[in-house]
């Protein structure tokens, strides 16, 4: 038994088109799986909206306040309100995607670089548009030099400023890919021996906790959402609000 086959990608329906391939995975098909589900439920939640809400309104109404105070009012402040929609999808998304691979048998889509790598290259370029929409051309320069810096720190103060600004949504996908990796790694590691050994001296101390990992698991989804959300909140609101 191949411990790691659960992270393996699997080709469902090969496609090529212009010699891309395009084929459809087990990473596509539970990463829209997770989509869907999403869309689905807060669609329904959010039927009928009501003057004094109900428990499925006040269910969808938390997660917008969460998102809205939490992030936007916390890390952008003045201005943020428009960014609430792209943060709070960013948001919704990683969280479907990190719990749905709670399943079992199911695929993390979270845990390939791929999907982690293609959220943090689109909060990288909107950071870069923001800030020179409002800052403009000579303001987004201007934010790679520090102010009080001497000119002839230049040389060595912006390459560094550069190299930050790439290494911040770089951080983002390693952050969440090695966490998706590791809990779930850990948890298939222990039913693994359980089902090695077949012993019950191996499944009385080993299966409790594996259920409280794996409850832990459920946490680690929602904080993993959250901080990739948050951070990037962060870094659009110093692109709006540059401290230099």
């Amino acid at each position: 038994m191949d411990i790691l086959e659960e992270f393996f990608l699997k080709i469902y329906v090969p496609i090529k088109v212009f010699g891309i391939d395009v084929s459809i995975t087990n990473l596509v098909v539970w990463m829209f799986i997770a989509t869907f589900g999403v869309f689905l439920t807060l669609f329904v939640l959010s039927r009928n909206m009501r003057v004094v809400p109900d428990k499925k309104q006040t269910f969808v109404e938390f997660i917008y306040y969460f998102i809205d105070r939490s992030v936007i009012k916390m890390a952008i402040g003045k201005g943020g309100e428009k960014w609430l929609p792209f943060l709070g999808t960013i948001f919704i998304f990683i969280l479907a995607n990190n719990i749905i691979g709670l399943i079992p048998h199911s695929y993390t889509p979270t845990s390939n670089p791929i999907v982690p790598a293609t959220l943090a290259i689109t909060v990288f370029f909107t950071i870069q548009i923001t800030n020179i929409r409002k800052n403009g051309i000579l303001g987004y320069l201007r934010s790679f030099v520090p102010k009080g810096v001497p000119a002839w720190m230049w040389i060595i103060v912006i390459p560094i400023e550069i190299i930050s600004s790439v290494a911040k949504p770089f951080s983002l996908l390693v952050r969440l890919t090695a966490n998706m990796l590791a809990g779930h790694i850990v948890i298939l590691v222990l039913i693994s021996l359980i089902l090695l050994f077949k012993s019950y001296l191996i499944a009385i101390p080993v299966l409790p906790f594996t259920v409280i990992l794996y409850v832990f698991e459920i946490f680690v989804a929602g904080l993993q959402a959250y901080i990739f959300t948050i951070l990037s909140a962060v870094y659009i609101g110093d692109a709006i609000h540059p401290k230099h």
